[in-house]
Order: structure tokens, then C-alpha cells, then sequence
């Protein structure tokens, strides 16, 4: 095995953890919203973290899907680079400044992210008193690990 299968396949690790933590994530939002309606409508009783705990489980959701769109190379493309009759190499000039972009914005989030938790990790949330950070640290994560399986693929798609 050279290096280049080896970090196909370590992207391809990121991708399918970032699928299954996915997954698991959309199993624990829909629980939580069907018991939140069911306790609100046949019980008449409301859970405190029935606004805050599904909110940031949607955030993380999100930033993680995030990270299998970036490593597949679909989240910036639908398609349409292929269906446009240009040569080839042009092509593969716009695909090459695609990728940039993407480590360039990746790269920006992750800063910003980290930011944004270290000045947000001593506030706390209404209901729950969780760190505030805990919203905002998906973001420096999330798109860490997509830039590290964006930057082992190496910009094949």
C-alpha cells in the first residue's frame, strides 16, 4: 500500500464516522423531538430542555454532515461542472481552485469557530446551564476533520 491509498482510505474513515455519527444524531434529534411532543400533548408537561437539547443536536448534525460533504467532494458541486461541455483541463483548473477554496473557507471556520467558543465557553445556556461553547465548538471540529479528509483526498473527488 503506498501513501496515496493510504490517505484515500484514512479520508474514507472520516467520511464513515462522520456518517455514522451522523446517523446516530438523527436517531437521537427525532427521540428527542416524538418525546417532546408526546410528554407536551398526553401529558401536558413540557421537558426544560425540550428547546436546548434538540438545538444543538441539530447544530452538531449539521456541521457533521458537513464534514461527509466536503470529504466526497459534493458540497460546493451538483454536478454541474460535468454537464458544462469545457475542455478538460479547464475543467481541472476550476476543480484545483474548488479544493483551494474549500481548505481557504475550512481554515477560516476553524478560526473563527475557536473563536467564538473560547469567548462563548463562559456563558451558559437558560435551561440546562451548559457552556454556550458547546454550540459553537461544532464549528472549529466539524470543519477540522473536514479539512483533514479534504487535504488527504488531495482533491480527487
Amino acid at each position: 500500500m503506498n501513501f496515496r491509498d493510504g490517505s484515500l482510505r484514512a479520508a474514507s474513515l472520516i467520511d464513515r464516522g462522520a456518517r455514522w455519527c451522523g446517523a446516530a444524531l438523527v436517531a437521537a434529534f427525532a427521540a428527542m423531538v416524538v418525546y417532546v411532543v408526546i410528554s407536551r400533548y398526553l401529558f401536558s408537561s413540557t421537558p426544560r430542555w425540550a428547546e436546548e437539547l434538540p438545538r444543538i443536536a441539530l447544530v452538531w448534525l449539521t456541521f457533521v454532515g458537513a464534514i461527509s460533504g466536503f470529504v466526497r467532494g459534493t458540497h460546493f458541486r451538483a454536478g454541474l461542472l460535468d454537464l458544462v461541455t469545457l475542455p478538460a483541463l479547464l475543467r481541472k483548473v476550476i476543480a484545483a481552485l474548488a479544493w483551494l477554496a474549500s481548505v481557504v473557507f475550512l481554515a477560516v471556520l476553524i478560526r473563527t469557530g475557536w473563536t467564538l467558543s473560547g469567548i462563548t465557553w463562559s456563558h451558559q445556556t437558560t435551561a440546562l446551564s451548559l457552556p454556550v461553547g458547546l454550540f459553537y465548538i461544532s464549528l472549529p471540529v466539524c470543519c477540522g476533520f473536514a479539512l483533514l479528509g479534504l487535504i488527504l483526498k488531495g482533491g480527487r473527488a
